[in-house]
């Protein structure tokens, strides 16, 4: 939820690149700030500036995640009193006895709640210097220590992946959109306002400055804080949602979507991991799952093959997450690709984006007829498919998109079998007046599941949207 609300927040009304012009001068006496914050970016200029910035502390990290699962465990044990939470001696030594295991929960709790959890840990570690690949130890370490001694339940193995993998991308994503947030030469009330708002995204991070005393700190707001390139809009609208059915006899429902690209992945630089992803979540009506659909995709790494003045084509290493958790299907999970992305710039505000990615699922739940588990509609396995988006730009503004995609999954735990699945989407985004557009988008998605001792089952869904779009 707190990723949802990142993107609602981290937009328009905080993300200014320069000081408010109304803000009151220092006084001439004030102490000069000559270093960036403790949370800043480290990058060659800042180390070679100050070498007491090469700051790494494992330790502390651990201590730190170690006090996230103490606070959230005493707080679903004593002010919520759940029954899960009475742990001790007895359930720990049964959990480690029993090793870990395949849970039933919701298909949103494990797709999209653990990895948000999993994002306190990543940012426990990332606060106390230690880089984006480096956390994963750290996030494993958390959500282990959580599910062997914070529950009396055996500990989940899609948890720990759910948790650990996607609670670094996340986490990062919150992290990055927090700092859009913040800004250290502000004071008074918009500076209480956007450290408030910069905590709620990224609440350890938001601990962290209050210990530090960042929060009430003058000093230069790191430019590495603010993209070069930043895109948010918002889509508001009506959908058909056909199950298995015509169009014209689906179910009505409208729909709130929040988008986001940050950086450019196709033509900036990258100095780190995330320094370019997208991301969205939408929220729709008579669904179960506050949160129906989300996506974040992140560039960790990139070689270009081919510069010339109007195209530019690079090798990319991505990690996504994704779900969608509707009437019609649930689909979602952790992904690594690698791939192909080309721009082709057809004049000064347009162009062309083509990515074609292979994608490896280390984890992905998928709806099933036959999973196995009482309180459990969909199975879990690892997958391996192809991608393909499209995106035709006036400026920063996605006229046209289409993508298609076909994935092939083995079940792990669930049914004994595998599920071929082919997904496509197709938007049309017109700009009609200033920032305010009209749109129409069309969504397939289709599902061949092979079971070892079910018959086979085909699924189709189809989805029909129209919409208002309001670009920033």
């Amino acid at each position: 939820m707190l990723f949802a609300c990142g993107l609602l927040l981290g937009g328009p009304a905080f993300a200014q690149e320069e000081r408010c012009e109304d803000a009151p001068p220092l006084p001439a006496d004030a102490p000069v700030q000559a270093g960036p914050p403790a949370d800043a970016p480290l990058n060659e200029e800042t180390v070679r500036e100050d070498a007491s910035r090469k700051r790494f502390h494992p330790w502390l990290a651990v201590g730190e995640i170690t006090a996230i699962n103490l606070f959230v465990w005493t707080w679903d044990r004593v002010l919520a009193n759940k029954e899960w939470a009475r742990v001790g001696p007895d359930s720990w030594k049964e959990n480690l006895n029993t090793g870990f295991v395949w849970d039933a929960d919701g298909f949103l709790t494990n797709q999209f709640a653990h990895p948000y959890h999993g994002s306190l840990y990543f940012t426990a570690a990332r606060d106390n210097g230690v880089p984006y690949l480096a956390t994963l130890p750290f996030t494993l370490f958390g959500s282990a220590q959580w599910e062997l001694f914070a529950e009396n339940e055996p500990p989940s193995v899609n948890d720990l992946l759910n948790t650990s993998v996607g609670g670094m991308a996340m986490g990062e994503a919150l992290y990055r959109l927090s700092s859009l947030v913040l800004d250290t030469e502000a004071r008074g009330g918009e500076r209480f306002v956007r450290e408030l708002t910069a905590a709620a995204m990224s609440p350890v991070r938001g601990f962290n400055r209050v210990v530090r005393g960042d929060v009430t700190r003058q000093e230069p707001t790191p430019t590495e804080w603010r993209p070069r390139d930043l895109s948010i809009w918002g889509t508001v609208g009506y959908l058909k949602l056909g199950d298995g059915q015509p169009l014209p006899w689906g179910e009505d429902q409208f729909f709130l979507q929040v988008a986001l690209r940050y950086g450019d992945m196709y033509q900036g630089d990258l100095h780190q991991p995330f320094d370019a992803f997208d991301a969205r979540v939408q929220f729709t009506t008579t669904e179960s799952s506050l949160i129906s659909h989300s996506k974040l995709q992140g560039l960790i790494a990139k070689s270009s093959l081919w510069s010339t003045e109007k195209d530019e084509l690079r090798l990319g290493f991505l990690q996504q997450i994704s779900h969608v958790d509707t009437q019609a299907y649930e689909l979602g999970g952790q992904s690594l690709e690698f791939g192909l992305l080309h721009e082709r710039q057809f004049s000064a505000r347009s162009k062309l984006r083509t990515a074609l990615l292979v994608d490896g699922s280390l984890i992905t739940g998928i709806s099933s007829e036959h999973s196995g588990k009482a309180n459990r509609d969909y199975d879990y396995g690892p997958g391996l498919g192809l991608n393909l988006q499209l995106a035709y730009l006036r400026g920063a503004w996605e006229v046209l998109t289409l993508e298609a995609g076909t994935s092939h999954i083995m079940v792990l735990d669930g049914s004994k079998g595998s599920h071929q699945v082919f997904t496509g989407h197709l938007q049309a985004d017109i700009p009609v007046f200033e920032h305010v557009g009209l749109g129409t988008e069309l969504n397939w998605f289709h599902r061949h599941s092979r079971f070892d001792t079910y018959p086979d089952v085909l699924k189709e869904a189809y989805q029909l949207r129209i919409f208002v779009s309001v670009h920033y």
